[in-house]
């Protein structure tokens, strides 16, 4: 809410006044034309002309002034682009109705400018130099006070408005009041607050006294109120949640129309009781709020200028501030703040400065506080005005831009830290909920971000060597050896660089993918296939669980919505479907979609960037189903339309798990859902769920086994026996079994008819890459796992196995698409601890099983049902 009356002092006219059009201008544009390098920036909002015309002159801020208004508003008519041309005589002279467009020359339309400034051609003070502490005498003041009221009241036609009328006879009498107290001096311009340049000494200023007792001097007129007017006062005219009109008119029993002339009439009174002697004191007592308060300042700052603006007033039943506040001749009030001119403005302005500021480098609080006091926010309402402004952040005693995206924050603090964090550090200084998940999938698909070790993350902008992961960085270690290098250099290089262990780059350079040529040297192994075939999933699309094949031969892949989705965090997506889109270890591809665009990046493992602006899109909530699919660079989304899950059969809500709404009759049942499996052959439905069996797709055949439970009996029955791991003697509740000397564990013709079980294939890695790289010293307890699980025909582990950007080691680990299990190993006289904790903590949320070898041992059944078969041919 704006003040009841508007005097202004003249040396408070900021070039603002005489142009409004500045005031809904965007500030950087104006600035192109309107900056000067004698004064502060948005100078013609903040400098008052005197002293802008003091510093540059007066043909200089004329010729400026319109610049500006041809530049950005040719199409105003001149009574509305200069309304002040009304009330001097060059402005009498010429049609005021024609556009700036029309008179806009280099030498018509800076004269028309140039009337509007005569009034501050004195007393103004040059900003480029220092300011002096000599106030202006009485003479002075009232001589600059007067000849401006006399030129005002000259140049008033006779018949002005009755407003304008009003106005001027408010500031004819406020310029009279300045000369009847001769005890105490009052304010000069040269008393009012200067704008202070940079290496400027602040001036000395001196403020205008408050009332002593402000209400003695309102309540006499409050007094006078009947209990209509009381009422339209407390409800109308103060405050800022205003009754409604008819609300007033029927407590009075009269109508609303009625009320509103109330209420005008009251103002008009109040108006011209602040112009009388009688009403002088408070209107003194509102103008020396004001000049305390400055040109920002909150609802607080005011109630504690003075002890009686929390007493009330008894006839109104408000706080004598809030009276203070509606009345303020020269403020807005609104949403907790007293503000000169547009609140909104100001805050985008502020916010302009403040983000400006911090893209050079992350500012000290201290240094904003000054910033802002030349905006004029006291330093004392500096952090509500920073909370008002939003989209910032003071950590550790400095300003930080804190975007609405989870990198955003991220990328601020670490500006501020300035050197790599690990995930967890970083967490815990964003300090704002964001889940751990999330952080870790934003800051994986981001640019801005460089793993710089094994559990460290900095800015892609301070350099350095990125952390790709030990396999990737032994390919770079051999590409810049020009492809060949000895085994201990690269264990040195990497160790000495990373937070990696020795065993763990020994275990990757065994792997097969390295040709160990000759002792102690290394090189990639060349491929048979000289067109390199690319990468092949050891499970493909069709066998991948959650992928569905349309008519036209599309995979989509079903993502059940979750929370975490819905906030803006990525996830993972399962390798066989990352590779159908063309995605393979270490590679990036970038997918537009309807709102925007994603990336998927295959590290460790497949992941895909944050949806949360395409599941808004199609209104996606948590627990629907959503079907991605990507073709061309373009991602596609499909959300099946809501149905009750009530209504639907067990069947119907089978089929749409496969994206499938229709109805579909019996008898194509096995070829219709062998199709969308990738079976093209199906005949019956126990081919149907064999293969959803095969695939993990077990929510699917939970519920079509309530309809073809004969089906499922049978392909659980042919699966279990085909599957069947015997027990162990002995391996729940005794001691673990002892190694033998040699690797080569093989079952007898007994052993295997005792235990039903056929002698097993055995993979050839164990030897090759597993056990000989085991030392038996410290690492027994995988020798015993190894011997024990490569006798039973099991696959092969992945050897020394990093999970996700943590980096989490594990010395076996099973990676497959239905079940993930992975074994440590329990060092000597190590137990328990916080980062052991951290690491199964880190698998268990991946879906990952994770022991250590003896308990793997003492739960051997558990772990042998668990591991996939050794591969036929083995």
């Amino acid at each position: 809410m704006t003040g009841l009356i508007e005097p202004k002092p003249p040396w408070h006219h900021v070039l603002a006044d005489l142009l409004p059009a500045l005031r809904f201008g965007d500030p950087h544009q104006l600035g192109l034309v309107l900056n000067d390098a004698r004064l502060p920036d948005s100078w013609w909002d903040d400098v008052p002309l005197r002293d802008a015309i003091a510093t540059t002159s007066a043909p200089e801020v004329a010729r400026r002034a319109a610049h500006v208004l041809s530049a950005h508003w040719p199409h105003l008519m001149l009574a509305t682009a200069l309304p002040q041309l009304c009330f001097c005589p060059e402005g009498q002279q010429t049609d005021l109705t024609v556009t700036i467009a029309h008179v806009a020359s280099e030498e018509t339309l800076p004269q028309l400018v140039l009337p509007l400034l005569r009034p501050f051609f004195t007393g103004g003070r040059d900003l480029t130099k220092p300011a002096t502490a000599a106030p202006e005498t009485g003479a002075e003041r009232d001589t600059d006070v007067a000849a401006f009221t006399a030129l005002l009241a000259r140049l008033l036609p006779a018949d002005a408005p009755p407003a304008i009328r009003t106005a001027a006879e408010t500031l004819c009498a406020w310029a009279r009041h300045l000369g009847h107290d001769s005890d105490t001096p009052a304010t000069s311009p040269a008393d009012q607050p200067a704008v202070v340049t940079p290496g400027t000494p602040a001036p000395v200023t001196a403020v205008p006294a408050l009332a002593a007792q402000p209400l003695d001097t309102l309540a006499p007129l409050v007094d006078t109120w009947g209990e209509r007017q009381v009422a339209i006062a407390a409800g109308r005219t103060f405050g800022q949640n205003r009754t409604l009109l008819e609300s007033l008119g029927d407590q009075f029993g009269v109508s609303r129309e009625r009320a509103r002339q109330i209420q005008v009439e009251l103002e008009k009174n109040l108006q011209q009781w602040l112009r009388s002697d009688d009403g002088q004191p408070f209107l003194s007592h509102l103008l020396a709020v004001q000049d305390h308060l400055g040109p920002v300042a909150t609802e607080k700052s005011l109630r504690s200028l003075h002890p009686a603006h929390e007493q009330p007033v008894a006839a109104l039943g408000l706080p004598l501030w809030q009276v203070i506040a509606s009345l303020l001749p020269d403020r807005i009030w609104t949403s907790g703040w007293l503000v000169q001119g547009d609140l909104d403005q100001r805050l985008e302005q502020t916010r302009s400065r403040l983000a400006a500021r911090c893209a050079i480098s992350v500012p000290a609080w201290s240094e904003i506080v000054e910033l802002l006091a030349q905006h004029g926010i006291r330093d004392t309402d500096a952090d509500a005005w920073l909370q008002a402004i939003k989209g910032f952040r003071i950590i550790d005693g400095h300003l930080l831009p804190w975007g609405r995206s989870i990198s955003d924050r991220a990328e601020a603090v670490l500006a501020l830290v300035g050197h790599p964090l690990s995930m967890e550090d970083l967490l815990s200084r964003l300090d704002d909920n964001t889940a751990l998940a999330s952080l870790r999938n934003q800051i994986q698909t981001d640019d801005r971000f460089l793993r710089r070790d094994r559990g460290l993350y900095g800015l892609r902008r301070w350099g350095g060597t990125p952390y790709l992961g030990i396999r990737e960085m032994i390919n770079r270690e051999l590409e810049s050896a020009g492809g060949e290098a000895q085994t201990e250099d690269i264990v040195t290089s990497l160790c000495s660089q990373f937070d990696v262990s020795e065993k763990s780059v020994r275990a990757y350079l065994a792997a097969p993918e390295y040709d160990r040529f000759q002792r102690g040297w290394v090189r990639l192994t060349v491929s048979d296939d000289p067109a390199g075939a690319g990468y092949q999933p050891r499970r493909d699309v069709a066998q991948t669980r959650r992928c569905f094949q349309t008519g036209q031969g599309a995979w989509w892949y079903r993502l059940d919505v979750n929370g975490e989705h819905l906030r803006g965090s990525g996830f993972t997506i399962p390798t066989g479907f990352a590779a159908h889109l063309g995605l393979v270890p270490g590679g990036r591809l970038e997918l537009s979609h309807e709102v925007g665009a994603t990336q998927l990046v295959w590290r460790n493992q497949p992941a895909c960037g944050s949806l949360r602006t395409l599941l808004e899109h199609i209104e996606a909530g948590e627990g629907d189903h959503v079907f991605l699919a990507a073709k061309d660079g373009h991602l596609k989304a499909l959300r099946l339309a809501e149905k009750d899950e009530r209504d639907l059969t067990d069947t119907q809500r089978a089929l749409r798990l496969m994206a499938l709404s229709g109805q579909i009759l019996e008898k194509d049942m096995p070829p219709v859902l062998g199709r969308r499996i990738g079976l093209d052959d199906a005949t019956t439905m126990d081919d149907v769920l064999s293969h959803l069996r095969t695939r993990g797709d077990k929510d699917i055949l939970e519920l079509l086994s309530r309809q073809y439970p004969s089906a499922l009996d049978a392909s659980s029955t042919a699966t279990a026996s085909d599957q069947s791991v015997p027990p162990s003697r002995k391996s729940a509740s005794g001691p673990a079994p002892e190694p033998r000397d040699s690797p080569d564990v093989e079952l007898t013709a007994d052993s295997a008819e005792e235990t039903h079980q056929p002698v097993a294939l055995r993979d050839p890695a164990w030897e090759e890459e597993i056990i000989p790289l085991l030392d038996r010293d410290s690492e027994a307890d995988l020798i015993d796992v190894a011997r024990v699980v490569a006798a039973r025909g099991k696959k092969a582990p992945i050897f020394g196995y990093e999970l996700g950007d943590g980096g989490w080691q594990a010395d076996f680990a099973w990676d497959q698409d239905s079940t993930k299990v992975a074994v440590v190993s329990c060092a000597p006289h190590a137990g328990p601890g916080p980062e052991s904790d951290r690491r199964d903590s880190a698998y268990q949320e991946a879906g990952w099983t994770i022991r250590s070898a003896t308990d793997w041992l003492a739960h051997l059944d558990e772990l042998l049902a668990l591991l996939p078969d050794a591969p036929a041919g083995s």
